[in-house]
């Protein structure tokens, strides 16, 4: 192989990695991210008409609600509320100019 074809093909592969660590870093902690919007993250949607389960690009938005008014709100990238409700909670009781009380309900 001639040493010009080597040094083409170990720039191409070079290509290819910086492309994949670019990927990598977009993804960060996440398993998928959309091409045409970074910031989101492939989520399972409610069934069609048909029946079908969608796999689109989405966001999870948590909302907390007082007397019919939006308090708190945030948006993020994980798709299921598991991982979600707890810093959702804290991050509402840090930034809110008030305190609700604990029921023992």
């Amino acid at each position: 192989m001639p040493l010009q074809r080597s040094i083409e093909t170990l720039e191409e592969y070079l290509d290819k990695l910086k492309e994949y660590t670019q990927k990598l870093h977009i993804c960060g902690n996440r398993n998928s991210y959309s091409k045409t919007d970074n910031d989101s993250t492939f989520m399972r949607m409610k069934e069609d008409a048909m029946g079908n389960g969608q796999l689109k690009a989405g966001y999870n938005v948590q909302h907390g609600v007082d007397s019919e008014y939006i308090v708190w709100l945030t948006v993020c990238d994980q798709p299921t509320d598991t991982p979600t409700l707890i810093p959702f909670l804290k991050s509402m009781e840090e930034s809110l100019s008030f305190k609700y009380l604990k029921n023992s309900c």
